[in-house]
């Protein structure tokens, strides 16, 4: 079976749109004077190239490692709900929510679950999840590949950029995992933040990275996709069941020149 899943991250889309005075509040504030002085190292012109080369590939399915948004303005996630709608339907798309995605607290049904749709099981793994933590994880399954999307994006303190899975998540996730091999599907593990030790800097790294990779190996997988670190990069990880490839991605809209930087 042929088989051909786009991987994209980190988004941010722009522009950003003119924010309330009282939305900056707090970690907002901060925020849109750091998109002030970052806004140009993000293209929409570069993104929407991309888009379009990747539709004339029409690639099986698309995964989206969060970070559509910037600092979480409420219509920042109504205009990435209307972006993604013009990508795919849930069908063909899926998501998980990156650390820009969850910048500040907000209700439960405001924010990134605009997008729930692009974030659930579909009907055949509805079953799998017994005990879903805020909807996480998630499986699908396209024939042969299972895609189980987790999510890391909590909200931190100012100049904080870190994530978490949590006890419960990566307990559901082996369960699952476990599953999905019985099946003999390949899986692929979706996740913001890179999921491995040493992988990024303590104030933007995944705190319980250590855990994720003990599960890895217990478990196993086939692929791990994650973005958060703006660059491309393939870590392997060595496990019971054989190599497992960890795969990072450039953001999606970098206008950065520099190799491993540039969108893609």
């Amino acid at each position: 079976m042929s088989f051909t899943l786009a991987h994209l991250s980190d988004v941010h889309l722009g522009p950003l749109p003119r924010p309330r005075k009282r939305d900056l509040i707090g970690k907002r504030m901060l925020g849109f004077l750091n998109w002030q002085k970052r806004r140009r190292q993000y293209s929409r012109i570069y993104l929407d190239r991309l888009m379009a080369d990747l539709a004339a590939q029409r690639p099986d399915h698309i995964a989206i490692t969060g970070d559509l948004v910037n600092i979480a303005l409420p219509a920042e996630f109504l205009l990435a709900k209307a972006w993604l709608e013009t990508i795919g339907s849930p069908e063909t798309v899926s998501v998980v929510p990156g650390n820009h995605d969850a910048y500040v607290r907000l209700r439960s049904d405001a924010g990134h679950r605009h997008w729930d749709a692009y974030m659930q099981s579909d009907w055949q793994n509805a079953g799998l999840i017994f005990e879903p933590h805020n909807g996480f994880p998630f499986v699908r399954r396209i024939g042969e590949v299972a895609i189980v999307g987790l999510s890391s994006a909590v909200p931190t303190m100012p100049l904080m950029a870190s994530g978490r899975l949590g006890k419960r998540q990566l307990a559901t996730m082996g369960l699952v995992l476990d599953a999905l091999r019985e099946e003999q599907l390949c899986r692929v593990i979706l996740v913001h933040h890179p999921p491995l030790p040493g992988m990024s800097p303590w104030k933007s790294a995944l705190h319980d990275a250590r855990a994720a990779q003990l599960r890895f190996i217990q478990h196993g997988a086939e692929l791990v996709l994650h973005g958060h670190a703006h660059r491309d990069s393939i870590t392997p990880l060595v496990t019971p069941q054989g190599p497992l490839f960890v795969v990072g991605v450039a953001s999606a809209s970098s206008a950065f020149k520099r190799m491993g930087r540039i969108a893609r």
